[in-house]
């Protein structure tokens, strides 16, 4: 029996938690033992870990930064001695990088999540902890060249495993969209400035089909600002602001079209999810997003905060609608064969026997 620790910031309705859950939830029970740390407060997912049998633990870190978490993390590792220490994001990477090495666990793995700038000194924190690990998985090819340029790990300590969903949970078999005069647009992700939602709302305003609805599923920091760029836009009867939701799947079967105008991304598992619904997609040509959307054949790709080639893109979804639908087909056919996350904990399941071999 191979023990894995998972250590994670928190568990908040994001990518890396997502990831997190179904590899916990799915992996092989008779050869692998897991549980997860977590070191902050605000955790919303919690009930659903506990609620799959996975064992969580909570750490309540103080502040801004904690140098006493390191300590207790080191203790509770020492007491229960996992064979591989497995990290997700910047607190886990640096608080769980330092106490697992102060454990003496020689196995320790990161799973880089997002290719995103978190400020200067995070950024080199985090590089440092991570250049001392054993393996970095990379969630897709975008993510794994940032990693030996722009973090100069060395090329053997990368391994991509690309990020998958639930195929069973959000398949829907011959998907309707784009069938009514209206279009329905919609989005799902944390309303922050990365996640460019902005340039969006103000591209629906310029669509040529005036009878347009768009829904924003998700919460954040941008929250009141985009509420009240609505407002000023004078659209507030189209848009509507659903927050955070458990389940995501009765917002995409309402959408016609799904956008990812996303300034920065490792590998959206949104759009896999939407693809998987049947829904037609749009999205920025970033980060991983490329190694989904293959632009003109299986959906659409712009370039970051060009609102005018959006507007262009979800006019010309509106005009070619046969079209569009046989796009969307062809994108949900590929991502049932390439993103099941089966494969993935298949994948994770591989390079955690080769680390307790090697």
């Amino acid at each position: 029996m191979i023990k894995i620790c998972h250590i994670i910031g928190r568990l908040t309705h994001g990518g890396a938690e997502k990831l997190l859950f179904d590899l916990c939830r799915k992996i092989d029970k008779d050869k692998f033992k897991v549980e997860v740390l977590v070191l902050q407060e605000d955790n919303p997912l919690a009930v659903d870990f506990e609620q799959a049998g996975i064992k969580v633990t909570f750490f309540h870190k103080k502040g801004k930064f904690d140098l006493d978490l390191i300590k207790r993390l080191t203790q509770y590792l020492k007491t229960n001695k996992p064979d591989i220490v497995h990290t997700h994001l910047f607190a886990a990477d640096f608080y769980g990088g330092k106490a697992a090495a102060f454990a003496g666990i020689k196995n320790i793995i990161s799973t880089k999540h997002d290719i995103l700038s978190e400020g200067f000194w995070r950024d080199q924190l985090g590089i440092r902890a991570r250049r001392k690990f054993k393996k970095i998985i990379a969630i897709s090819n975008a993510t794994r060249e940032h990693l030996i340029k722009h973090e100069k790990i060395e090329v053997l300590k990368i391994k991509v495993i690309y990020n998958g969903v639930d195929v069973n949970k959000f398949l829907v078999q011959n998907s309707k969209i784009l069938f009514k005069e209206n279009i329905t647009i919609g989005s799902i992700g944390r309303l922050s400035k990365e996640k460019g939602h902005k340039h969006l709302i103000r591209a629906c305003r310029f669509l040529k089909n005036k009878d347009w609805k768009l829904i924003l599923v998700g919460d954040g920091v941008l929250n009141k600002e985009y509420k009240n760029l609505v407002k000023h836009l004078g659209v507030e009867d189209k848009v509507n602001f659903v927050g955070t939701v458990d389940d995501v799947r009765p917002y995409l079967e309402q959408m016609d079209v799904f956008v990812l105008p996303s300034i920065s991304e490792g590998l959206s598992l949104a759009i896999l999810e939407a693809a998987l619904a049947g829904r037609f997609v749009i999205a920025t040509n970033v980060g991983g997003v490329p190694e989904i959307i293959k632009n003109k054949e299986n959906g659409l790709l712009f370039k970051p905060k060009n609102i005018e080639q959006l507007v262009y893109d979800l006019n010309w979804v509106n005009v070619h609608r046969e079209q569009a639908s046989k796009m969307a087909k062809k994108l949900q056919g590929e991502v049932v064969e390439k993103f099941n996350v089966n494969q993935l904990v298949e994948e994770y399941e591989k390079e955690y026997e080769k680390l307790v071999k090697s």
